[in-house]
């Protein structure tokens, strides 16, 4: 019999619990194309600054994207390049 407690199933459940809302999905899409700062995110993204903030908040303590401070600007980017390969399995299924 396998063992279904394996960390992988801890950490599965994680990651599709972090990408379990429509607008980290959108902003994972966006990074897919590479990093790009809150501004540029706020402008592809419909949603509030403070809402922005808390989502990418969320993907951050994931590990599911990393940041960079340039002076006043904060630039986003994919750091598990296995949430990209789940997010476009997963969109594409769908119709």
């Amino acid at each position: 019999m396998k063992d279904t407690s394996s960390p992988v199933f801890e950490r599965a459940g994680e990651l599709f619990g972090v990408l379990s809302t429509p607008t980290r999905l959108r902003i994972i899409c966006a990074l897919c194309r590479g990093e790009k700062n809150v501004s540029y995110l706020l402008n592809q993204i419909e949603v509030s600054q403070p809402n922005m903030s808390r989502h990418l908040s969320v993907l951050y303590r994931a590990g599911v994207v990393a940041k960079r401070q340039s002076g006043a600007q904060v630039f986003y980017r994919i750091a598990e390049e296995s949430v990209v390969l789940v997010r476009t399995t997963v969109c594409s299924q769908i119709k």
